[in-house]
């Protein structure tokens, strides 16, 4: 459903949005609403999912991370989307309103100081220090913004750091379980969303030099067959995170919307420019930075009713445009 909503985001599409996306949503929000549980072992009063797993690791259990995350995202898009098709059924969207408000979106913290991949105690002894390849308990950090941006992450300094020790936990992406493209990338991503431009280079950098062969394909370890083609895609990913952080804006926080051009990038690429990058919101815009790889110009433009205004700023905080 992510998907959904960003197709619709970018495109501001409102026929799509109602004769296709929109039913997707509701259907997917009407399943949850009526499958969440409330949580009776911490009796927080706070509805999870029950069961859940997280991808490859660990317990079948409950309240699992990204399965609250992604679950924060739908409640979120689908509410989002009702005021722009007009939605009319009033049970529902009271539904999702108040399993909204009970939702545990997933953000726990180990004794550790990382983003917590389940929430059981840290005493059962699955929230460890690890190098596994996976970050599922990312996945509102990135490629969703559950966690960036609809809790604030983005701008929040406890959970900024919780995703630093995540991913100084989980290594450079060559640990006992694998050795692939895909998860240095996916790294590579995370860093950037956190505006750090040396660790966004360095996992960018190894996932080439480490699984790209010679004719440009990934391999699933290091060198290794067969060709997995994750970390051909996760690459131009990784580098617009670079190039650019575009979030949402959660439901009822306002229209007004900033982006981020240039979070993360390296000296290497200086004095460089984009163009006709896309932005949410039925926009794009082109752009230049300098030497040391801070934007220094940038020019957008609007293909579709705007919703709401958007700021440009720079890597230093500079105010580059608006629309």
């Amino acid at each position: 459903m992510q998907h959904v909503w960003d197709r619709f985001d970018y495109t501001q599409d409102v026929d799509w949005l109602h004769k296709q996306g929109y039913p997707l949503l509701k259907g997917i929000a009407q399943f949850w609403v009526s499958q969440l549980q409330e949580d009776l072992f911490f009796n927080d009063g706070t509805l999870v999912s029950n069961p859940c797993n997280s991808p490859e690791i660990g317990p079948t259990t409950f309240g699992c991370t990204h399965y609250q995350q992604l679950i924060h995202q739908v409640f979120d898009n689908v509410l989002s989307s009702a005021s722009i098709v007009g939605e009319k059924d009033k049970g529902f969207l009271n539904s999702v309103v108040s399993s909204l408000a009970k939702l545990d979106t997933g953000i726990h913290f180990t004794t550790w100081g990382g983003l917590k991949e389940w929430k059981l105690p840290d005493s059962y002894g699955y929230d460890n220090r690890t190098t596994h390849r996976h970050l599922s308990h990312l996945v509102g950090w990135y490629p969703g913004y559950s966690v960036s941006s609809y809790a604030g992450g983005y701008n929040n300094a406890t959970i900024q750091d919780a995703v630093k020790e995540t991913l100084i936990s989980r290594g450079l992406g060559n640990g006992e379980d694998a050795n692939a493209g895909w998860e240095k990338v996916w790294r590579a991503a995370c860093w950037a969303r956190l505006n750090d431009t040396d660790m966004a280079y360095e996992e960018l950098r190894y996932a080439i030099d480490t699984n790209f062969a010679s004719n440009g394909f990934s391999m699933y370890t290091a060198l290794s067959q067969p060709f997995q083609i994750d970390a051909n895609f996760g690459l131009a990913g990784a580098m617009l995170s670079m190039l650019v952080v575009d979030l949402p804006v959660a439901y009822g926080a306002g229209k007004e919307r900033v982006v981020v051009l240039g979070p993360a990038i390296p000296s290497v690429w200086g004095n460089g420019s984009v163009s006709g990058l896309r932005i949410r919101g039925g926009v794009s815009v082109d752009f230049r930075w300098d030497e040391n790889g801070i934007v220094t110009k940038a020019t957008p433009i609007s293909f579709t009713r705007g919703r709401g205004k958007i700021i440009f700023l720079n890597a230093r905080g500079d105010r580059l445009a608006e629309i």
